[in-house]
């Protein structure tokens, strides 16, 4: 006996409900398919760097190096302390990193965001 055929002794299927329909439009019938809103910005594209103020740009970009940069050394230091034992080099690393840390919280707590967009260009 073959794996499809179904022995005299094996119960019928069970009814697992009504017929799946057919959903395709019929050929009359113009497919409109769901309204798409717009949603781009108003400007036709989105914001970006050319958008923002310099003194803006600098100051995040400064930010974005002093904290990579801190967690680098940090890590660093942290991992040469721990699993070397090398103090100097990893104390020196992870000092500096946590000062350039402390300087990245120091400066994104002063950034004045008022005074940042009256530049003309």
């Amino acid at each position: 006996m073959l794996p499809d055929e179904r022995s005299e002794h094996e119960p019928e299927e069970p009814d697992l409900g009504p017929e799946i329909p057919n959903v395709e439009p019929e050929e009359s019938e113009p497919d409109l398919g769901p309204e798409i809103p717009d949603v781009s910005p108003p400007d036709g594209g989105f914001f970006g760097p050319e958008d923002a103020p310099k003194d803006l740009l600098s100051a995040f970009w400064k930010l974005v190096v002093l904290f990579n940069f801190g967690i680098l050394a940090a890590s660093l230091g942290a991992l040469f302390l721990v699993f070397e034992g090398r103090i100097p080099l990893g104390g020196g690393l992870l000092t500096v990193g946590l000062l350039a840390l402390a300087r990245g919280l120091y400066n994104y707590w002063t950034l004045d965001l008022d005074g940042m967009g009256t530049d003309n260009d």
